[in-house]
């Protein structure tokens, strides 16, 4: 199947802005800023304290006041900028980490994090021997959805899908969208007898599901290919190809489940 053979990895686009500084950025740093401050006052009038007491110093006004005004000068106007950006590129790096798994529509899991997550759930499964079963879901009519109510009403469709099927899986379970109307669930500790009864579930919920617009409505219509480990080897390919055949077979039925 040549989808799946493509790379996992994709690679995101260079940005070359540089990180936006908000004001949540400028007070966490204001707040370092000034406890850092105190910590190099506190630290400066120790040591001058010190070698004032060792060396018999008899000008300890002015050494004690500069080991207060230098950290009071200098502290802030390094430390302020530094940390107003640390802020800013750390938020913008957990941004584009939540771009590089996430699909934008839905929320969701992207297939390059969700092979990467399937191919290390079976190599967990394989040295634990516990079986995993994968479910591929589709939304069958969504051209139907797109060519007579646009492409809004096909995006409120997945959105629908991604939303309906959140709400009845595990938090151990994975959930993606994989591509266009395709979505991908990966069941760990679930068998095939397991899978196709929450299918089965999945696939009556979903297709009750109305999408609506102004002018006019149209019901969702799904259809899912399971497989499990039970009955197919643990490598990622040959799991992925028997869901997807078992998919391909749902199709020809209009709102199936099949197996493998």
């Amino acid at each position: 199947m040549g989808f799946w053979n493509q790379g996992a990895a994709q690679s995101l686009p260079m940005q070359d802005n540089e990180p936006v500084i908000t004001s949540q950025d400028r007070l966490r740093a204001v707040s370092k800023a000034a406890w850092l401050t105190l910590l190099m006052l506190l630290l400066a009038v120790t040591i001058t304290a010190i070698c004032v007491l060792a060396t018999g110093e008899r000008n300890w006004v002015f050494a004690l006041g500069l080991s207060i005004l230098i950290p009071l000068l200098v502290t802030p106007l390094v430390v302020y900028p530094i940390s107003c950006r640390n802020a800013a590129l750390a938020r913008s790096n957990h941004h584009l980490q939540q771009l590089a798994r996430h699909d934008h529509l839905t929320g969701l899991f992207n297939r390059p994090y969700m092979l990467n997550m399937l191919e290390r759930e079976l190599a967990l499964s394989s040295r634990h021997d516990y079986p995993v079963s994968l479910m591929l879901i589709d939304i069958q009519n969504n051209r139907d959805i797109i060519d007579r109510l646009g492409r809004h009403a096909s995006d409120k469709a997945l959105q629908r899908v991604a939303r309906e099927v959140r709400t009845q899986i595990r938090e151990s379970d994975l959930f993606g969208r994989v591509e266009g109307a395709q979505f991908m669930l990966v069941l760990p500790h679930t068998g095939l007898r397991d899978a196709l009864r929450i299918s089965d579930n999945l696939c009556r919920l979903l297709n009750r599901q109305d999408i609506n617009t102004d002018s006019a409505a149209i019901s969702l219509l799904t259809c899912f290919g399971v497989a499990s480990t039970e009955h197919s080897s643990r490598t990622l390919q040959n799991l992925l190809n028997d869901a997807d055949y078992a998919l391909y077979n749902a199709r020809k039925q209009n709102g199936a489940v099949v197996d493998a």
